[in-house]
């Protein structure tokens, strides 16, 4: 006859191991530019079994990462930006998780780059009071470039660039705007599970940790904040002036400054040091992480790389602690996802706005139990099988995958 204590020892090798297994990694699934998309991306959200017809989270306790590139080019930003707010805040309901990238076209934005802002977009701003905001912003702009000793545009020009809706529109994307302290809050990289998310990528040359990439990104959008603020007090800009505008004004002022200087003559009060500081940085903003082609908002070399590169690639994840880096940016035309360097990289820009990339499509790519999968509206593709299905992480994508190099820029 068995012992009690020898029955609770036999109960505990057998049962006591599964009660304190550590809980399966929770289901990924990440979700590249959606542009303004707003049907194709709710269609994928129904695909991935994250969202209802509604729009409503059905999640559960899946990670959603959304990889930037939200805003410009397609005419349902609005709805996108409320939809993927809204996502956020449900998903943690069901211990869930919806986290939101900064692309670069976010950073367009917050920047006052206003170029691929569809009209119609501009036009959902738009209310009853448009008409006389936009007068009274012409006279704003024209007492401005008078101020500077420069010849205002006519006014019919201003207005055909400055349509209903467009002052508004600055208004929602400035620091206390309802868009805009929301992209505020954004973070360009995250490190989920041993996967790197982020929008374009991380060039081989890039110094410090992930985190040093978001303080930068942070710094320099405060930086920008500080002195749009600055410029506006001195009377140099008006809130609504966009990228092109802003820089042009700091760069009169410097000259302005350095004349003054020059001929021994007093600046106004508000010159300090700290003011011309602002005004240098603005100048040379073509250097800030948040713009220039090798940051990690508009990096292609993830893409455009030979696969001959791949040591580097590999290199690059082991440096940071990765197994797999997951990015957008580039579309993958016609729209699939695209792994590469012996899946270390997964491309997944398929250019969900069809109206504006030919052969487009919304996709999504989950990982769970460590099988990656491509998500499409009607069909589903495993691109690496579960751990004991996966092949040599060195071995070379599928040959039958789309050569990247040849997809879209942009």
């Amino acid at each position: 006859m068995r012992s009690p204590l020898f029955a609770a020892l036999l109960w505990a090798s057998a049962v006591a191991p599964a009660l304190f297994q550590a809980p399966a990694a929770p289901r990924i699934v990440a979700i590249a530019d959606i542009h303004g998309s707003i049907d194709g991306f709710k269609t994928i959200l129904k695909a991935a079994q994250l969202a209802d017809d509604k729009g409503q989270w059905i999640g559960g306790n899946t990670r959603l990462i959304q990889t930037g590139d939200y805003t410009d080019r397609g005419d349902g930003v609005r709805d996108v930006l409320d939809l993927l707010m809204r996502l956020e805040k449900d998903a943690p309901r069901t211990g869930g998780r919806a986290v939101i990238l900064l692309g670069n076209h976010e950073a367009m934005n917050i920047l006052y780059d206003l170029r691929d802002v569809s009209p119609r977009v501009f036009a959902a701003f738009a209310d009853g009071r448009s008409e006389d905001r936009r007068r009274r912003g012409y006279g704003e702009y024209s007492e401005v470039m008078k101020q500077r000793g420069a010849a205002p545009m006519a006014e019919s020009e201003w207005m055909s660039a400055h349509p209903p809706g467009f002052i508004e529109y600055t208004e929602a994307f400035a620091p206390g705007g309802r868009y805009g302290r929301w992209l505020r809050d954004r973070k360009v990289v995250v490190n989920e599970g041993g996967t790197i998310f982020m929008h374009a990528g991380i060039a081989p040359e890039q110094e410090g940790t992930l985190e040093d990439i978001n303080r930068q990104a942070a710094r320099e959008i405060d930086d920008w904040d500080r002195a749009r603020q600055s410029l506006t007090r001195a009377g140099l800009i008006r809130p609504f002036f966009t990228l092109r505008e802003t820089q042009e004004a700091a760069v009169a002022e410097l000259e302005r400054i350095a004349a003054l200087i020059k001929e021994q003559r007093p600046a106004p009060a508000y010159v300090t040091r700290d003011f011309v500081d602002q005004l240098q940085s603005v100048a040379a903003i073509g250097t800030w992480s948040l713009v220039t082609p090798n940051g990690p908002l508009w990096y292609r070399g993830f893409a455009q790389l030979p696969d001959t590169d791949e040591p580097v690639i590999v290199s690059l994840l082991d440096r940071f602690g990765a197994t797999r880096a997951v990015t957008g940016h580039t579309p993958m035309l016609p729209g699939r996802i695209t792994p590469r360097f012996g899946n270390r990289i997964f491309l997944i820009d398929t250019g969900m706005l069809s109206t504006y990339y030919k052969g487009g499509r919304p996709s999504a790519l989950e990982i769970s139990g460590g099988a990656v999968s491509a998500i499409y509206a009607n069909e589903r593709e495993t691109l690496v099988g579960r751990a004991a299905d996966q092949p040599n992480p060195r071995k070379s994508a599928s040959r039958n995958q789309p050569d990247p190099r040849k997809s879209a820029s942009r």
